[in-house]
């Protein structure tokens, strides 16, 4: 995939990822189907706090953790997540990109990071539209690029 491709991808995932953050009612963030699951907050928030810790293997750069309690603390952190990433992306070289680094899964490309990233991220999605669908809300429409 070109860094093009990747920048499209990762505005994608913006938008996306916002929309399942303004679907639910702050009432019903706290929401879990069962007991011993996650809550939408919880998903919410651990793609969040998951997506920023990751980062740092791509971009080299430490995010600071913030607070991830309510929904305008997870957008804060989401999109300074998302706009961070979006500029690495635009300002990297096709190299940087292809470079090795060492994560607990392999010594992998930072491309293949974000693509883990990008799975990571897509795998809780789909498990919050179950939950969308439990609390009787419409998923947002699907936006893969």
């Amino acid at each position: 995939m070109g860094k093009q491709e990747l920048i499209k991808k990762w505005k994608g995932n913006r938008r996306y990822t916002l929309k399942f953050l303004d679907v639910v009612a702050e009432e019903q963030f706290t929401f879990k189907p069962i007991e011993g699951m996650k809550s939408y907050q919880s998903q919410l928030s651990h793609i969040t706090t998951w997506l920023r810790t990751h980062s740092r293997f791509v971009s080299g750069v430490d995010m600071e953790k913030l607070p991830t309690k309510n929904k305008e603390e997870i957008r804060i952190a989401l999109e300074d997540f998302f706009d961070s990433i979006i500029a690495f992306l635009e300002n990297t070289t096709s190299e940087i990109l292809d470079e090795k680094t060492k994560v607990w899964y392999g010594n992998v490309s930072k491309e293949a990071i974000l693509l883990t990233m990008d799975n990571h991220l897509s795998h809780h999605r789909g498990q919050m539209v179950v939950y969308l669908r439990l609390l009787d809300i419409k998923a947002p429409s699907y936006i893969g690029w």
